[in-house]
């Protein structure tokens, strides 16, 4: 019997045998939600200053992040660490919707694969599936769009907080060390600008589950130069920054 290839056969079935709500928790989530690739220390000096609490939290056997609720002005967010990689990001961003979740916005760090400083700020637009989560929520094809009346939304907040940024295509790996000279040269070739390891996964789940999307990406590495990798600060100035950024955004929309 000839082996099939699994992966870019998507099964029609809405249902799954585990759907994220099975264990019924008692949790309702407020429908915004700020989805922060970032460390723990930097949600939890962000809290210093923000009117919170714990909504809940999510327990696997590695990472329990606790799920907040934020307010401004009586207007209520969620906000969630979100975890490194395609598979663990997506998996919890379909538990935070199947609790109430409707508009995500989500930011973190890239790697630039083209000439771009760091810490620079980008709105991905496109990006392409290198990756095996988004196969299991969409058909086969080469790139998710990212562009939708939320993202354009999004844009118009950060043109009304006057902050530069750049609209581009994201290339979404899940093989961190398997990011070789020739995969670089090709996804340059086919217009991305960054690398990093999430957005093709959760854009793809949130359109399977009919939530909207956006992402943020503040540039970290480089590998610009294939021959000279360049680990630089590893974005850590737009950690903070993109939290206060991304609630601003929040808050206006």
């Amino acid at each position: 019997m000839k082996e099939e290839r699994y992966i870019l056969q998507k099964d029609s079935n809405s249902k799954a045998v585990i759907e994220p709500n099975y264990e019924n928790l008692p949790f309702k989530f407020h429908s915004t939600l700020l989805y922060a690739f970032v460390p723990k220390e930097d949600i939890d000096d962000f809290l210093k200053e923000i009117p919170h609490k714990v909504l809940g939290s999510y327990d696997t056997i590695s990472f329990q992040p606790n799920v907040y609720e934020i307010e401004s002005a009586g207007k209520y967010f969620t906000l969630c660490q979100a975890p490194l990689g395609a598979s663990a990001a997506t998996q919890l961003l379909d538990w935070l919707i199947a609790y109430g979740v409707r508009k995500v916005l989500a930011f973190g760090n890239a790697g630039a694969i083209t000439d771009l400083p760091e810490n620079a700020m980008f709105i991905p637009t496109q990006a392409i599936r290198d990756e095996g989560t988004s196969f299991h929520y969409l058909e086969d094809s080469l790139r998710v769009d990212l562009n939708s009346q939320f993202l354009s939304r999004i844009e118009e907040r950060l043109d009304e907080l006057d902050l530069k940024y750049d609209k581009i295509t994201t290339w979404t790996t899940d093989g961190f060390f398997r990011e070789t000279p020739k995969k670089v040269a090709q996804f340059r070739q086919l217009g991305a600008s960054t690398v990093e390891m999430e957005c093709s996964a959760l854009a793809a789940c949130a359109q399977f589950r009919k939530v909207d999307f956006a992402q943020i990406l503040f540039t970290a590495d480089t590998l610009a130069n294939e021959k000279d990798y360049d680990p630089r600060d590893g974005g850590t100035d737009s950690h903070r920054r993109g939290l206060d950024i991304c609630f601003e955004i929040l808050k206006r929309l």
